[in-house]
């Protein structure tokens, strides 16, 4: 049995990612002397839904749904802007998060903010070119590794939200479930490159393990799949979830290959079909996914159909961890159960392996 580990929202209430929107929003909006409108946790929700996933997308979008409605109201102070409508409008469109977020402000919002939209969506993910993603990346890192790590003044003389106000979501059996069974964690969170390799991203990932107390579980998250992306000029999200390259990179990592020897088989498979020799060993697992996102769900399906034509054959198991509406229905169509918690899902999976965890209860829905 494999385990694939989603971070956010699954092993860790990421309440510093929540909290530093709003911080993020608050801060910005004070500066441009706009209201401040920060969003409520059903508008997160529904972003979730509609593939905002990262931060830098979403604080980006609310930005500019707060600037169209400003500028509409004139001299009035405006009404809360619905920014769950305004999500609603990026559905069906083609492009990333960023993107699809640009192209609904720039048909429903005023013409006029048309320059300003594209500097808030362009270049989500630059702290060089993002003032917003910038002042979000110090709340979350805290000013002292934010200055180190991208060599950039600090501003805001805060700690690291991830490290104060984060909270793991699993229980002591659940952790024994995890270090028992081939794991890994499979995230979209920034992390650092494979070892050796001058970083991508900043170490919010590792920030979560060690909060987990899984520093030595298998990683495969956003600044892994960023280097071999950047090897090969592709665009790292054509690599990451719900693309297929991160969930084969993860499965490999879970059997003790290294992580820059799973990236790499992992891209060559996904491109060319070389390389499926290292996949042999994954051949008749079963791979259970915990993921609060179906995109993640849906990566380890297409994973598993690339191998299928190579002769490789595993079983996918999704299971969804969601408690609010929007996500459980997004869940449900592409996973076997969705659970309140992982806790429930870690004892479900433990049960159907054949080693029960004693003292975790709770029944699927």
């Amino acid at each position: 049995m494999i385990l694939l580990l989603d971070m956010d929202g699954t092993l860790i209430d990421d309440r510093g990612y929540r909290a530093a929107i709003d911080a993020t929003l608050t801060h910005y909006c004070r500066r441009h002397c706009l209201p401040v409108f920060t969003p409520s946790d059903e508008d997160v929700t529904v972003l979730h839904a509609h593939g905002f996933s990262n931060e830098w997308d979403s604080i980006a979008f609310l930005a500019g749904v707060i600037h169209a409605e400003t500028y509409r109201a004139g001299q009035n102070r405006p009404d809360r802007p619905d920014f769950q409508m305004w999500t609603r409008r990026t559905a069906g469109r083609p492009g990333l998060p960023n993107e699809r977020a640009r192209e609904a402000l720039l048909e429903h919002g005023p013409a006029e903010l048309s320059g300003l939209f594209h500097e808030l969506l362009d270049h989500v993910t630059d702290t060089q070119r993002s003032e917003l993603t910038r002042i979000f990346a110090e709340f979350i890192l805290g000013s002292e590794l934010f200055a180190s790590h991208y060599r950039l003044s600090a501003e805001l003389n805060t700690p690291s939200f991830l490290a104060t106000l984060d909270r793991p979501l699993v229980n002591a059996a659940s952790l024994d479930i995890i270090c028992r069974h081939a794991s890994c964690i499979y995230t979209a969170r920034p992390s650092l490159a494979p070892d050796g390799h001058p970083p991508v991203h900043p170490p919010e990932a590792e920030i979560g393990l060690e909060l987990l107390g899984l520093e030595n579980l298998p990683l495969i998250a956003l600044g892994q799949i960023q280097w071999i992306a950047d090897q090969h000029g592709e665009r790292v999200y054509d690599l990451t979830k719900p693309a297929p390259v991160q969930a084969l990179a993860a499965m490999l990592a879970s059997q003790h290959v290294t992580p820059l020897l799973a990236l790499q088989a992992a891209y060559h498979l996904w491109k060319s079909g070389e390389g499926h020799s290292s996949f042999a060993r994954l051949h008749d697992q079963d791979v259970f996914v915990a993921e609060d996102n179906a995109g993640g769900v849906r990566a380890c399906h297409e994973a598993a159909r690339l191998l299928q034509r190579h002769g490789i054959e595993i079983r996918v198991h999704g299971l969804g961890i969601a408690t609010a509406s929007a996500k459980r229905e997004a869940l449900a169509a592409v996973c076997e159960s969705v659970y309140d918690n992982v806790n429930d899902a870690l004892a479900d999976c433990a049960r159907r392996a054949g080693a029960p965890a004693p003292g975790v209860t709770g029944q699927n829905s």
